[in-house]
């Protein structure tokens, strides 16, 4: 079995305590994580760097996270690992992000175990 890659992740969110939240379980798991605050900055980092997955807050100022995941989904030419987040968890929020072409969906609060899942989702889909 050959080992595997780090997974190199960008986090778009507003509010800095996810970012470092997320920073610090994904270097957990060793894997090296970016973030940036806001959507427009999240699309403009989408456009320089090759992620092997980005988690996107769902409700930002200004470009909100289903607006970037649709633009990523129709400007990537391979298929971003997409994870929208939450904190306000409706069943039409989760609807909604995954007809947009979301990955996953997480509801903030979220735990090292939801976070495990899925990067060992997004993992096993580049093997």
């Amino acid at each position: 079995m050959k080992p595997i890659k780090p997974l190199q992740i960008l986090i778009v969110d507003d509010e800095f305590v996810v970012r470092e939240t997320l920073t610090s379980m994904f270097e957990h798991f060793g894997h090296t994580a970016q973030w940036v605050g806001d959507g427009i900055a999240g699309k403009e980092a989408l456009m320089k760097t090759p992620y092997d997955a980005a988690f996107v807050d769902m409700r930002m100022p200004g470009l909100d996270g289903i607006h970037l995941l649709e633009w990523a989904v129709e400007a990537q030419e391979v298929d971003l690992p997409i994870i929208i987040m939450t904190g306000h968890g409706a069943k039409d929020a989760h609807d909604e992000a995954i007809a947009s072409g979301a990955f996953a969906f997480l509801n903030k609060p979220f735990g090292l175990k939801e976070i495990k899942q899925i990067i060992e989702r997004i993992q096993q889909r580049r093997q």
